[in-house]
Formats: C-alpha cells, sequence, structure tokens
C-alpha cells in the first residue's frame, strides 16, 4: 500500500466514525455521504492512476532493456563480419573445389562429411545475416508487385527437402512494398517452417484482400510452439533452437512493422499471419 493509499484509507475510516456520531442529523449525513462518494471515486482513480503508471515503468524497462540488447548486437555485427565470413567463405570453396574435382573418387561416407561441412558454413552465414539484417535500418525501398512473384522467390530461394510440400496460392494481388526486404521475411518464416515439421510435412500459404487489408498466412502441419513460448518468440535474442541467433522473427517483426502492417502467430494448427496495407 503507498503512502496516498494509507492516508485514504485513514480519511475513510474517519469519515465512518463521524457518520456514527452524526446519526439523526440527517442532513450533515448527508453532505457526508456525497463526501464519501468523492472520496471513493477518488480512490478508485488513484487506483487507475497507480496501475498505468506501473504499466508505463514495465514498458519503459522493457525499452531500455531492448536498447541494451540493441547496443549488444552492434558490436557482435561488426565483430561477425569481418572475422567470420572471409574463413566461411574459403572453407565453403575448398569443399566445392574438392566435391567436383574428386567426386567420383570419394566415398559416400566422405561426401556426406563434406555435405556436414557445406551445411554448417550455410548455417553459420545465415546466422550472420541474421544479425546484420536486424542491425540495418535501411529506408524501404517501395514499389509495386506481385505477390505471388514475392512468395515463389522467397520459396527459389530456400532449399526445400524432398518430403516437404509448399502450397503456394492460386490467386494474384498486387502490393506497395520492398520487395527484397519482405522476400526475406518469407524465407524466414518459411524456414522455421520447414524446421518445425522435421523436413516431413506441407505448408500452405494464403494470401487475402479485404478491406483495404492484404492478408498473408502461413500454416505449417508442425506440433505447434508451446503455449508458454507464444509470447516471446518476437523477443530480441529469444530462441529455442541450439544454433540459433533469436533475431531471425524480430527481423521480420521489425519489417512488417516498417509497412505499417502486423504479424502475429496462432497454434492448432500453427499459423504465422501478416497483415499489410492494401493498395
Amino acid at each position: 500500500m503507498t503512502l496516498d493509499d494509507k492516508k485514504l484509507s485513514t480519511s475513510l475510516d474517519s469519515m465512518r466514525q463521524l457518520e456514527q456520531e452524526l446519526k439523526g442529523n440527517y442532513h450533515a449525513l448527508n453532505e457526508l455521504r456525497q463526501l464519501q462518494m468523492l472520496f471513493e471515486s477518488y480512490s478508485e482513480k488513484l487506483s487507475e492512476k497507480t496501475n498505468q503508471l506501473e504499466k508505463s515503468n514495465e514498458e519503459l524497462q522493457k525499452q531500455t532493456q531492448r536498447a541494451e540488447n540493441l547496443a549488444k548486437i552492434g558490436e557482435l555485427a561488426s565483430s561477425l563480419t569481418h572475422n567470420l565470413r572471409n574463413p566461411l567463405g574459403v572453407i565453403t570453396s575448398t569443399v566445392k573445389i574438392i566435391e567436383v574435382t574428386s567426386k567420383d573418387s570419394l566415398d559416400e561416407k566422405t561426401l556426406s562429411r563434406l555435405s556436414r561441412i557445406t551445411n554448417s558454413a550455410n548455417n553459420m552465414f545465415q546466422q550472420i545475416e541474421d544479425v546484420l539484417n536486424f542491425v540495418r535500418k535501411k529506408p524501404l525501398d517501395i514499389e509495386k508487385v506481385s505477390l505471388l512473384t514475392l512468395l515463389q522467390s522467397a520459396v527459389n530461394n530456400i532449399e526445400t527437402p524432398e518430403r516437404v510440400t509448399i502450397n503456394l496460392p492460386d490467386n494474384e494481388i498486387l502490393l506497395e512494398c520492398d520487395f527484397s526486404k519482405l522476400v526475406i521475411v518469407f524465407m524466414n518464416l518459411i524456414t522455421n517452417s520447414i524446421q518445425a515439421i522435421e523436413n516431413t510435412g506441407f505448408i500452405h500459404i494464403r494470401i487475402n484482400e479485404d478491406s483495404g487489408t492484404v492478408t498473408i498466412e502461413i500454416e505449417d502441419s508442425g506440433s505447434g510452439i508451446p503455449s508458454e513460448l507464444l509470447p516471446k518468440i518476437f523477443d530480441s535474442l529469444f530462441t529455442t533452437k541450439a544454433a540459433g541467433t533469436g533475431l531471425g522473427l524480430v527481423y521480420c517483426k521489425s519489417i512488417v512493422e516498417q509497412h505499417n502492417g502486423t504479424i502475429t502467430v496462432k497454434n492448432n494448427p500453427t499459423t504465422f499471419t501478416i497483415k499489410l496495407p492494401g493498395n
């Protein structure tokens, strides 16, 4: 209880005591009861304001934490760019040369190991890109594009396992957006879906335009996101992946919001929904 609450409680107790003493004096009692009503109204408003201040304080703390996280990410990004990209390029290029020049003389076990090296290097490249994409804050390059073409471009840039079926929409919608940034958003979401269904299952993508709002839904046949994690998945640096940065979905949210849109997720089935302003 705050000091103001204690004072208010004491005042109300005093007024109740006074009410007992004024029994029979109806005029004084009426005035006293009006005063009581005013005090109770003030108490409610004070409690409301206190709650609002507490919420504002919590939000300010979150923003401060976010700013600190971003500062750390910025330092990490510059270090990662120079220290990891070049060595990773050497690794992937060397593996490619070995695969091309010695393919016929290598057994399946060795080829499998080379493939694992390439996949691991590509995973590291992706983590670097996640960090850099999140740190870079460039203005949008808006153009009118085909949403179907945009989605197809995202799918074409992803390595899709044989046992994964991606169903694209049949209808067409024209959208004013930054093509390259939204391609990365959809690549992130589709890649997450592929990982969620453990390389076997279906991904359904639907698009719709209604009352000036374009809706894109990406649904997968995975087991879903644990309910306790749903509120956190768009938080900076939050990840459930052993080799993740926790920035992919944060980047998606940032780009969608740059387009004055929203992104949400629900379970049963797992569906990411993006809403963007239509033409």
